[in-house]
């Protein structure tokens, strides 16, 4: 019989016989091999897959049942090679160990994340009820998973611990809302400096009156990752991608502090 489907973003026709099931599908026919097979009678949890955003037991679904459907695997996490918050959890926190289960543990943790973003342990803890695994005593995955919830939660994504962070973090909430006055009068002093490759502002009201002009045709949505990120007793720097109304951009900031504040920052655009 034929099935259309849409497989981490490809579409996909094949002619399979009727009794085939999903997870011989993507191993076998698309050769999908993140997708485990444990018992195969749907007690291990690690053949999970998305369906249609809905985690399912693949050893236990007919390739037939699921014509039409967008299914997710564990190859379709990641987007262009940048892990997701959940996946760097993983990594950081030792949750894999022989990582058999793993690629189903992430798909029914990405399903609970997607639905619940600020999932607290007991939520993730009945999640992992239908997931069976010998190695890690399920305590790390708890752990990389509120990692991923206080990731995803943080303005700019990432783990907020050190004052420089949490500096960073009201700056990015403050330009998310488009207040310059706000912006300026909380992370700036009197005199401070900013600059770019083209132009220099100084001073509380010409800063004000400068974010101010910059936040009517630039709307900070969000920022998407913050890499590279250092601070010292008295400076910030960092990298990140953000994404303004105007499409996905690269920026960099220095800034040095005096009493808490910004007395010059640099920033530009890559």
């Amino acid at each position: 019989m034929e099935i259309k489907i849409g497989v981490n973003g490809n579409s996909h026709t094949l002619d399979l016989p009727p009794k085939r099931l999903l997870s011989d599908m993507l191993r076998d026919d698309l050769g999908l091999t993140g997708t485990k097979i444990g018992c195969e009678t749907g007690q291990c949890g690690a053949c999970v897959v998305l369906v249609d955003g809905v985690a399912t037991k693949s050893c236990c679904t007919l390739a037939a049942q699921v014509d039409g459907s967008e299914i997710r695997t564990v190859e379709g996490l990641s987007n262009d090679g940048q892990v997701t918050a959940l996946q760097e959890g993983f990594q950081l926190h030792h949750a894999t160990q022989c990582g058999f289960c793993t690629p189903g543990m992430l798909m029914s943790l990405t399903e609970l994340l997607e639905k619940e973003p600020t999932a607290d342990e007991p939520a993730i803890r009945k999640r992992l009820d239908g997931h069976l695994c010998r190695c890690t005593g399920y305590q790390n995955v708890v752990s990389a998973t509120l990692h991923a919830v206080q990731k995803t939660q943080s303005p700019v994504k990432m783990i907020v611990d050190t004052w420089g962070k949490r500096f960073y973090e009201n700056q990015v909430r403050c330009l998310i809302a488009g207040d310059p006055n706000r912006l300026v009068d909380e992370n700036y002093l009197p005199d401070a400096t900013v600059q770019s490759h083209e132009w220099t502002v100084t001073g509380h009201e010409a800063l004000r009156a400068h974010f101010g002009n910059y936040m009517h045709w630039v709307k900070i949505i969000e920022v998407v990752s913050t890499e590279h990120f250092s601070e010292t007793e008295n400076s910030v720097c960092f990298e990140a991608s953000i994404r303004p109304n105007l499409g996905l951009v690269r920026v960099y900031d220095v800034m040095t502090m005096r009493d808490g504040k910004i007395i010059y920052h640099f920033t530009g655009v890559k």
